[in-house]
């Protein structure tokens, strides 16, 4: 009878590296054909001039898909603007290979889970969400290397590891009020103890009311920020300061003084500190 060498389990957690190009190109094609690939490269430039240098910002797949990843940004960090849809898929090697799990994210808040309208080639896992406040959040994703061994086959236990780190920025400037008066946006930082490369810690928006006070301390006008940490306040020309009500001792915010001229609003950014060392 022959003998049957069955191999230590192990758990080999390795990197994706390689791109998968052709299942990935195909699952986007798939989506292409659903549901109608725009002019996506022009978007992409107009999103990117918003967004940081040191982060990727991805290309759409269509209608409802602002942004799309997948293999090729395994250990990337991805920016992508409030409000904006996130396409996640993750192709096996082949169709008869183990399938990628379900994405898991860090953090619920940042985003969240989006309808999936579009039809999948087989071997392909797929979430789509939806970027509903600034901040940062990390996906991960794991597949097994081995499809299940049967009985007498030897075990292998290598798994493969995906992570993308995603940055939800604002949609970009306040808008300045008319005709003129202050406007900008609050962000409290830093948001963890230590920031990696591989995980930033971005500012993250400020629920807040803004108020503009002449230099004596006579009240003007006042706005609430928005879920972006976005505000504009329309006064007429003249110095004032502002004075940012967070109702709470933290995080600590500044009271900037700021001079508003005729037609001429004044872009006055409000930096707070969350006392996180």
């Amino acid at each position: 009878m022959p003998s049957v060498r069955s191999w230590p389990a192990r758990r080999d957690v390795r990197r994706h590296t390689s791109s998968s190009a052709p299942a990935l190109l195909a699952g986007l094609v798939g989506i292409g054909l659903i549901v109608g690939v725009g002019d996506v490269s022009s978007a992409t430039h107009l999103r990117a001039g918003r967004l940081s240098s040191a982060c990727t910002v991805p290309q759409g797949a269509g209608p409802g898909y602002n942004a799309a990843i997948g293999i090729r940004q395994n250990g990337k960090t991805i920016c992508i603007v409030l409000g904006e849809r996130l396409a996640v898929f993750l192709s096996a090697p082949t169709s008869n290979s183990p399938p990628w799990r379900t994405v898991r994210m860090s953090n619920s808040s940042v985003l969240t889970h989006a309808p999936l309208t579009v039809l999948l080639t087989r071997g392909t896992t797929a979430s789509n969400f939806a970027a509903t406040r600034v901040g940062t959040v990390k996906l991960t994703s794991q597949r097994r290397v081995c499809a299940q061994p049967t009985s007498g086959q030897p075990t292998c236990d290598s798994i493969e590891a995906w992570s993308v780190v995603v940055v939800v920025h604002s949609s970009g400037r306040p808008k300045p009020p008319s005709p003129t008066g202050v406007y900008g946006v609050v962000t409290a930082g830093p948001t963890c103890p230590v920031q990696r490369i591989d995980e930033p810690c971005p500012a993250e928006p400020v629920s807040a009311e803004v108020e503009v006070r002449y230099r004596d301390g006579t009240a003007v006008a006042s706005a609430h920020t928005d879920a972006a940490g976005d505000y504009s306040i329309p006064t007429p020309p003249g110095s004032y300061r502002l004075v940012i009500a967070t109702g709470s001792a933290l995080p600590r915010c500044p009271s900037p003084d700021v001079t508003v001229a005729y037609n001429s609003p004044s872009l006055t950014n409000v930096s707070c500190d969350t006392g996180i060392r």
